[in-house]
């Protein structure tokens, strides 16, 4: 099988507390057509001194100021050779295999432009809490079902992002959700990969947590820049509810959340 490159950018500001976890969990994927890139805001509380451990096994990284989580995201899709792309935040995980389902997913269906997996959400002492399956097909309007792809599991054909000029700097808080926005609604393929794929680690210091009402603000001037209602949005959402659980998607996050309890480990890599 001609297996894909795959590019991972890490962006990374102040996380020294999960950043080793983070990035054991994208070298140990085991995936030998791996690119990993790690985007560093300046961070002053040892994560540098981690990135260093690991720089042997990275096909790049720099610490230094930038204007948040967008830019850093942008800076390493410059550098991306991959023929896939996604970004897993310096306090989220991938699963172990992951990297080898979404490749299957691209060779079986190589014009697709969003692989999406199954996501899990995890809390700071390492237990899982939720598990989401995303619908089988996006069936619903793309204003609506945006929301229920996790980034964190959602591969996009480095090719076409970049042709779209990637995430948007001016959003700090959706730029995920408004990037798959407009990949949906310029046409672009969707597969579901049936695996789980990755996590986003809530704690106490995540930005979602610290700044979480910032975001609203943001979904706001999306929703007025697209022109999208929220009376649209909220029937959209009832109808896509109903088709989950017709094509099984709550089912299966229900019974994958009873067989799994805590975040995987793996083995330290050590220094380069």
């Amino acid at each position: 099988m001609n297996l894909p490159r795959i590019t991972i950018v890490t962006p990374s500001y102040n996380q020294a507390q999960y950043l080793g976890q983070t990035i054991e969990s994208v070298l140990n994927q085991g995936y030998p057509n791996l690119e990993h890139i790690v985007i560093d805001g300046g961070s002053t509380d040892g994560s540098v001194e981690i990135i260093k451990r690991y720089e042997g096994h990275l096909a790049y990284w720099v610490s230094e100021k930038d204007s948040g989580q967008s830019e850093a995201i942008n800076k390493g899709l410059a550098k991306a050779t991959g023929h896939l792309f996604n970004w897993i935040n310096s306090d989220d995980i991938l699963f172990p295999g992951a990297l080898w389902r979404i490749s299957e997913a691209y060779v079986r269906n190589p014009g697709a432009g969003l692989y999406v997996g199954y996501n899990a959400r995890g809390d700071s002492a390492g237990r899982i809490t939720r598990i989401s399956v995303p619908p089988l097909r996006p069936s619903m309007s793309p204003s609506n079902w945006v929301m229920c792809i996790c980034q964190q599991s959602t591969f996009v054909a480095t090719e076409i992002l970049k042709k779209i000029g990637g995430v948007r700097e001016d959003l700090h808080y959706i730029m995920d959700t408004e990037l798959y926005y407009r990949l949906l609604a310029a046409g672009c393929q969707y597969v579901r990969v049936e695996s789980l794929v990755g996590l986003i680690r809530e704690h106490a210091d995540a930005k979602g947590v610290v700044q979480k009402d910032h975001w609203l603000p943001e979904l706001e001037r999306m929703l007025e820049e697209y022109r999208i209602s929220r009376t649209r949005m909220r029937l959209a959402q009832w109808r896509l509810r109903f088709c989950r659980v017709l094509d099984g998607s709550y089912l299966r996050s229900y019974l994958l959340l009873r067989s799994l309890k805590r975040l995987p480990a793996w083995p330290r890599r050590g220094t380069a």
